[in-house]
C-alpha cells in the first residue's frame, strides 16, 4: 500500500481537531439548572435534599407576590453557544464519530499486519490501549484536567474492571482482525446473554422473565446471521465471545466499586482513564507471552508487505479514536438517561456496520442482514427491559 491519502489525511486533522473539546471544555463543570445527573456521575446526598428546599421556598415566595425576589444566578457569557443541549450533541457526535473510526483505522491496521494470525494482533491492541494512557496523563500532569486522588487500595479496587476490560478490547480487535467489521459486531451482539448468565451465577440476582425473553431475538438473530456469513471464522467466533464474556465480567463485577463515593467523585473521563491505564497493564503480559517470542519475525512478515509508517499511523489513529469514543461513551452516560444511553449504542452498532461495509466493500448476504437487525433488535429490548423489569442495564 501506498501513503495515506489526502481524504485520510483530512480525517485524521478532523479526528484531532474534535479532541479538543474533550480534553478542555466537556471536562469543566456542567452547566445546569437543576437537573440531576444519570449514570456514573451522580450528585451528593447534600446536593440532592438542598434542591427541594429551594423549590419550596421560590413556591412560598410567589404565593406571598415576592418570586421576583428570587435572582437567578447570572448565565454565562458562552452560554448561548455552549450549553448542555449543545455539549450532549458533541459528546454524541464526538462518540459515533470515534467508534466509526476507530473500526475503520483498526481493520486497517489489522490487515496491515497480516490479521489475528500474523502474530501482532495483541500488540496492535495493547498499543491502542498505551495511547489512551499517553493522552489522559499528561493532562492530569498539566493540570487541563483535575488528576484523581488514587492510592494503592483505590487502583487494586479497581483492578477488576481494568483486567475485563483487557480481555474485553483484546478479544475485540482478535474478533475484528479475523473476520469483516460487520460480522464482528453482529457476534459482539451477544453480550447481553452473556451478562444475564453472569449475573445470575456471581449475584444470584434473577430478572423478570421479560428480560431473559429479550434474549431469544438476540441469540436466534446472530444465529441466523452466521448461517452463511462470507467472512465466517471460528477465531472470530470465539475471540468475541471471550470478549462478551470479559464485557458482563466488567459489568457484573465493576458495578459495586462504581458505587463507591470516591469513584463517584472521579467523575466519568478519570474513570474510563484509570481503567484504560490499567487495561494496559494487564495486556502487556499477555504480549510477552504470546507475541514477544517472535514478534520481529512478525514484524519483518508485515513489513515486507506494507510501509511501517502505514502501520504505525493506523494503529496511533486506532488508540487515539478508541479512547476518544470511550471516553466521551461515559461522559453521554453521565448527561442522559440510560434508556437514552442504550437506544444511541444501539443505533451506533447500526450505522458501524452500514459504514464498514461501505468503507471496506464488504458484502452481507439476506441472512446476514435479517439476522443482524433481529439481533440488534433483540440487544435494545433487552436494554429496555432491563431498565423496566429490572435493577437497571450493564
Amino acid at each position: 500500500p501506498g501513503p495515506p491519502s489526502q481524504e485520510m489525511t483530512r480525517s485524521s486533522v478532523l479526528l484531532l481537531a474534535l479532541a479538543a473539546p474533550c480534553a478542555l471544555a466537556l471536562h469543566t463543570p456542567a452547566m445546569r439548572v437543576g437537573a440531576p445527573a444519570h449514570g456514573l456521575q451522580q450528585q451528593g446526598p447534600a446536593a440532592s435534599l438542598a434542591r427541594p428546599t429551594v423549590n419550596l421556598d421560590q413556591a412560598a415566595l410567589r404565593l406571598k407576590g415576592g418570586a421576583k425576589a428570587v435572582a437567578e444566578a447570572p448565565k454565562a457569557w458562552y452560554s448561548a453557544f455552549w450549553n448542555e443541549t449543545v455539549e450532549i450533541t458533541v459528546l454524541f457526535a464526538l462518540w459515533y464519530w470515534g467508534n466509526i473510526y476507530y473500526n475503520i483505522y483498526n481493520k486497517k491496521a489489522l490487515n496491515l499486519v497480516g490479521g489475528a494470525k500474523g502474530g501482532l494482533v495483541w500488540s496492535v491492541a495493547t498499543v491502542q490501549l498505551l495511547i489512551g494512557a499517553l493522552w489522559v496523563i499528561p493532562l492530569w500532569l498539566l493540570g487541563i484536567r483535575k488528576s484523581p486522588n488514587m492510592t494503592m487500595d483505590k487502583w487494586k479496587a479497581m483492578a477488576p474492571v481494568g483486567l475485563w476490560a483487557a480481555g474485553a478490547h483484546g478479544g475485540s480487535v482478535v474478533a475484528l482482525g479475523a473476520g469483516a467489521v460487520s460480522f464482528g459486531q453482529i457476534l459482539k451482539a451477544c453480550e447481553p446473554a452473556f451478562s444475564a448468565v453472569t449475573e445470575v451465577i456471581l449475584t444470584g440476582n434473577v430478572q423478570a422473565w421479560q428480560v431473559y425473553a429479550t434474549l431469544i431475538p438476540i441469540i436466534g438473530g446472530v444465529a441466523f446471521a452466521s448461517l452463511k456469513e462470507l467472512s465466517f471464522s471460528w477465531l472470530a467466533v470465539i475471540a468475541a465471545m471471550i470478549a462478551n464474556q470479559s464485557a458482563a465480567l466488567k459489568g457484573v463485577q465493576g458495578k459495586a466499586v462504581m458505587k463507591e463515593p470516591w469513584v463517584k467523585a472521579m467523575g466519568a473521563a478519570n474513570q474510563y482513564g484509570c481503567a484504560n491505564i490499567l487495561s494496559v497493564l494487564f495486556c502487556i503480559p499477555v504480549v510477552l507471552g504470546l507475541e514477544a517470542p517472535k514478534w520481529k519475525a512478525s514484524w519483518d512478515r508485515a513489513t515486507s508487505k506494507a510501509s511501517e509508517k502505514d502501520i504505525l499511523t493506523n494503529t496511533f489513529l486506532s488508540g487515539f479514536a478508541f479512547y476518544l469514543y470511550n471516553e466521551v461513551s461515559f461522559m453521554a452516560l453521565a448527561k442522559v438517561s440510560p434508556i437514552t444511553h442504550s437506544v444511541a449504542n444501539t443505533l451506533k452498532r447500526v450505522v458501524i456496520i452500514v459504514v464498514s461495509c461501505v468503507v471496506f466493500n464488504t458484502k452481507m448476504t439476506t441472512e446476514g442482514i435479517v439476522g443482524s437487525a433481529i439481533a440488534i433488535l433483540g440487544t435494545l429490548l433487552y436494554s429496555l427491559a432491563k431498565q423496566k423489569y429490572g435493577a437497571g442495564g450493564h
